[in-house]
């Protein structure tokens, strides 16, 4: 075996740090499209709610490719019955991407900057959940989220995608269904039912959003879903929602509500 010389090792480290990470554009709602539905508890004397909400949200992209912050309006049902509750939503969402160029990376990501990104969707979720005493386990809930997404951030992701170039990772879908799993605790205070919180955590994946990030020209493959963890807090008719995950990329959502 030819025994690596101090030249070619040089060479070797030379070549390693010239090869540039990739730039990586998903669509604007990953990982921020399925979000923690508020349900009346079991022990609320009404079983049937409507939530109304405004959330400011962010996605990073992966390798530090940018990032797109958006704002949310959410409209959501809750339904409790006994042992199993329910909620359906819809929300709007509206936002534009950014990149901070000091970094200054290819063209590709510069590029990015002040993109638009608008669109809107539907949210569902159903479990099953047992009282113990002040506290609610909400055991299992099936929760699903279809999102559409239009704008120019969505040609510039197709853009990308047609150059074909080994350093781009680019996927052209703009309607997303994403379904998974969750779990939740979720208790009142003893002195005032009206007082609520909870804690949840949710995993599930896109269906075809790995594959649309394949690259031939790298033979770079996708993998993974999206996790995320909520907490939930609710002060007689007002509300608020702490969502943060990792899908392709770091999420995070602040929501501010009311319900009725």
């Amino acid at each position: 075996m030819k025994k690596l010389t101090l030249p070619s090792l040089l060479v070797l480290i030379i070549f390693i740090s010239s090869c540039s990470t990739p730039s990586y554009f998903v669509p604007a709602a990953t990982g921020n499209d399925v979000s923690y539905l508020p349900k009346p508890m079991g022990s609320d004397s009404i079983k049937v709610k409507n939530y109304i909400s405004a959330s400011l949200a962010g996605l990073d992209l992966p390798y530090g490719s940018g990032s797109i912050d958006m704002g949310f309006l959410n409209f959501s049902r809750g339904h409790t019955f006994k042992n199993i509750n329910i909620a359906y939503g819809a929300y709007g969402f509206a936002g534009e991407t950014s990149y901070d160029s000091e970094y200054n990376k290819q063209n590709a990501i510069t590029e990015l900057d002040g993109k638009s990104v608008f669109g809107g969707g539907l949210r569902t979720s159903i479990g099953y959940y047992d009282n113990a005493g002040n506290a609610e386990f909400r055991i299992l809930s099936w929760e699903n989220a279809l999102s559409f997404e239009n704008g120019s951030y969505s040609t510039f992701r197709k853009k990308m995608k047609g150059l074909n170039d080994p350093n781009v990772i680019s996927s052209t879908k703009t309607t997303l269904y994403t379904t998974g799993i969750a779990s939740e605790i979720t208790w009142h205070t003893k002195s005032n039912y009206n007082n609520q919180f909870a804690i949840r955590l949710f995993y599930g994946f896109t269906p075809g959003l790995n594959k649309s990030l394949q690259n031939s020209s790298t033979m770079y493959t996708a993998n993974g879903g999206s996790f995320s963890s909520s907490f939930y807090f609710k002060l007689k008719k007002l509300y608020g929602i702490i969502d943060i995950g990792a899908s392709k990329g770091g999420t995070g959502k602040l929501s501010l509500g009311y319900s009725f």
